[in-house]
């Protein structure tokens, strides 16, 4: 016996010496059973489900049909098919013929699908099996009788003891049709109703009508001719082989269907549902595979002894290596092996006694309990796949453990560092990052105009990072557990209180660390409401702030317009936040970042104090750049997806209109009412922010003769997203 297979043998079903080792190898096989006994047992219900669609078409599908490449009909008593029909396979062989006609029973009327069969169709299929109500009948005396679908019945109103017959309506194939009264075209002809069939089949239970193929003929003028040839084969004949003689026999011209070839659509919905399973299935073997890894990382650490021992009596490396890999792979054979046998059992034990049923009720659906039927390519299949996936899982990870550490005896570090490969990867790579910053302390800020505020301020003193990434809502952004911890090690934290990512983290912050100074940069700000209209709160200070702006009353609820029409559409709950995008906003907190500074590094009190004056001269050039530009436009409106400007418009008098409603899509109404406003204030700019989608801004922009315009705010260089506005709003949007 091979020694490596022998010693594997002995680590797998020997006892160990820790207990524990003995139950995670026990796991790993158990994984590995599992895994193929969902396989085994998935892929033979849907062959179960393929064989109950087979058994249900076969009621009225043959088993093979001819049809022509071109054209309707065919002439059967033709030289080729009498040779068809005349080969020793061919058990019976039925001429059909197929129309669709309006059918009429008192006041309903429905179209349906007219098949025209002799009285030997009942011979050829299983119809008699089907038959619900009456029996299977053509002619009865004189009269020519149909056999309906229960559907059509139901939709007809109609069933198999009724005397009034129905009435056939089908146009005249030869002749012309009269414009002025279409039915004087039509051949009408009359059947008593001799059956009612149901298949669980909607396409043949609601639109097909079994009638003698006579009267069909003599309807549609024909004389012999039919649209397929139905052939019954004899027992154990073999499909696939007279389906190929009939082909040579018949030449180009004509199409020969097995029964699955019929019902293409069908089987092959199934078997695309089947495949897709089973390659989930595999995922979730894989994932199982796992455990196999962490057993063989803890059996190396076990029988570290006795590699030692093995080495002292000339035991190679590539020996050793493959202990553990018939290990691993004993592991999946012998997964594999239990989990077919198991699958196979439960299988046959669900086709004897119906163990799962489909419903609590009998009776409820076609059968009572999953059908399943075991295909023994399908076993094999699953075999050679958890065989085969195990073998490639086991492969690289044995060799890459003797490779690196075997040799060394240092298989524990290994097994650690899996172990806590996200907490120790997360460490290293948190201590990289501070690492690559530079040596001045961190502070976090909330969005990068913080940044850009607190950056001028500082002067190089600190470093700051931004918790929400570029192109994110600070509104709705979720930071990650290492963003947390970032901001725990910081020496600061700039927020704005009224952002709705703050509510949560400023908590967070407080309840985990005591070492983070937390400083709200917006305090002494007058935050607009943003409940029905996003203006300042206070009347005597709206009127101080803008003589004629239009002021929210917080007692009614009301908003009273500006006398020249100025007014603000960003209503979207709560207070609005952005004061980042208006020169008194970031002096406010441009000054709370100063007093920050001078708080915690009051050596440096003099050097922040310089850099704040310096940042307010530059502050005080851009906006009156600003109003240079802004104070003589013509068209004072602009549209905007998110309501971020509010604070912009009300410093330079513009009208800001909003698409968004409450934080959520614009109804049609509100578009359609936001469009006629914009057009009336001849709006010539649609502004949308990077984090957003386009398809309003863009939309509104179509019907207003606007540009679209894409803007930043949260950008890190807050004074060219300011220049970049104004100058959309002076240009009309030509700035891109």
């Amino acid at each position: 016996m091979n020694l490596a297979f022998y010693i594997a043998r002995r680590y797998l079903f020997a006892k160990k010496s820790h207990n524990a080792i003995n139950i995670i190898s026990m796991v790993s096989v158990c994984g590995v059973v599992v895994a193929t006994i969902a396989m085994v047992c998935t892929l033979s219900v849907f062959n179960g489900f393929e064989g109950l669609t087979t058994t249900l078409f076969s009621v009225f599908d043959p088993d093979l049909k001819i049809i022509p490449v071109e054209g309707k009909v065919f002439d059967p008593t033709a030289p080729e098919m009498k040779k068809v029909c005349e080969l020793p396979e061919i058990r019976l062989s039925c001429g059909v013929l197929q129309e669709n006609a309006l059918v009429r029973y008192g006041e309903r009327q429905e179209i349906s699908i007219l098949k025209g069969v002799d009285s030997s169709f009942h011979h050829l299929v299983q119809i008699d099996t089907a038959i619900i109500d009456g029996k299977f009948i053509l002619n009865e005396g004189e009269f020519s009788c149909a056999v309906l679908g229960i559907g059509l019945a139901s939709a007809l109103g109609v069933n198999a003891a009724f005397a009034y017959p129905l009435e056939i309506f089908m146009p005249e194939r030869m002749g012309t049709i009269n414009i002025a009264n279409p039915a004087t075209s039509a051949i009408v002809e009359y059947v008593c109703i001799g059956g009612v069939y149901h298949i669980n089949q909607p396409v043949y239970d609601e639109g097909f009508m079994l009638l003698p193929i006579d009267l069909l003929r003599s309807m549609l003028a024909y004389e012999k001719e039919v649209s397929a040839l139905e052939l019954k084969l004899i027992p154990g004949a073999d499909a696939s082989m007279v389906k190929k003689n009939i082909a040579n026999l018949i030449g180009n011209g004509f199409i020969v269907k097995d029964r699955y070839e019929q019902q293409e659509s069908s089987f092959k919905m199934v078997q695309i549902e089947k495949w897709v399973t089973y390659l989930m299935l595999c995922f979730i073997l894989i994932l199982a595979l796992f455990n196999v890894l962490g057993s063989l990382a803890i059996l190396m650490i076990e029988k570290e002894e006795d590699v030692s021992k093995l080495r002292s009596m000339g035991a190679s490396n590539r020996l050793i290596n493959r202990v553990f890999l018939f290990e691993g792979w004993m592991i999946s054979l012998l997964g594999a092996f239990i989990g077919v046998v198991i699958g196979i059992i439960l299988c046959f034990l669900q086709q004897r006694f119906g163990l799962i049923s489909l419903g609590e009720t009998a009776g409820t659906f076609i059968v009572d309990a999953y059908p399943v039927k075991v295909e023994w390519t399908d076993v094999l299949i699953v075999f050679l796949t958890v065989v085969t996936v195990g073998f490639i899982a086991v492969l690289y990870p044995v060799h890459y453990l003797g490779k690196k550490w075997l040799n060394k005896g240092s298989v524990a570090c290994l097994l650690l560092s899996f172990i806590m490969a996200s907490c120790g990867g997360q460490k290293k790579e948190t201590k990289n990052e501070r690492s690559s910053e530079s040596k001045n302390e961190e502070i976090a800020v909330t969005i990068e105009p913080l940044r850009y505020f607190a950056e001028k301020i500082a002067g190089g003193n600190y470093t700051f990072f931004s918790i929400v990434p570029v192109g994110r809502s600070p509104e709705t952004y979720d930071p990650s557990p290492r963003e947390m911890i970032r901001v725990g090690r910081s020496k600061a934290y700039f927020h704005i209180r009224q952002l709705g990512l703050e509510q949560v983290l400023i908590k967070s912050v407080q309840e985990n660390n005591t070492c983070t100074q937390l400083f709200d940069i917006s305090e002494g700000m007058n935050f607009h409401r943003s409940e029905g209209c996003a203006d300042v709160t206070d009347h005597d200070e709206a009127k101080a702030y803008l003589p004629d702006e239009r002021i929210h009353d917080t007692e009614s609820n009301h908003c009273e317009d500006r006398p020249d029409g100025i007014k603000s559409h960003s209503c979207n709950g709560g207070h609005d936040p952005h004061i980042w995008t208006s020169f008194a906003g970031a002096r406010i907190m441009s000054e709370n970042i100063y007093k920050a500074f001078a708080s915690f590094d009051s050596e440096k009190s003099l050097h922040y104090e310089a850099n704040y004056l310096r940042l307010m001269n530059e502050l005080e050039l851009l906006e009156n750049t600003l109003h240079e530009q802004l104070d003589t436009l013509v068209h004072r409106g602009f549209v905007i997806y998110h309501p971020a400007l509010t604070y912009f418009a009300e410093e330079f008098g513009l009208i800001q209109y909003s698409i968004e409603e409450n934080g959520k899509e614009p109804a049609p109404s509100s578009l359609k009412k936001l469009i006629e406003e914009a057009r009336s204030t001849q709006v010539k700019v649609v502004f949308v922010q990077m984090e957003f989608d386009r398809k309003h801004a863009e939309q509104i922009a179509a019907e207003i003769g606007a540009r679209v315009v894409t803007i930043n705010p949260l950008a890190d260089k807050w004074d060219e997203q300011m220049k970049r506005i104004a100058k959309a709003l002076v240009t009309n949007g030509e700035i891109d």
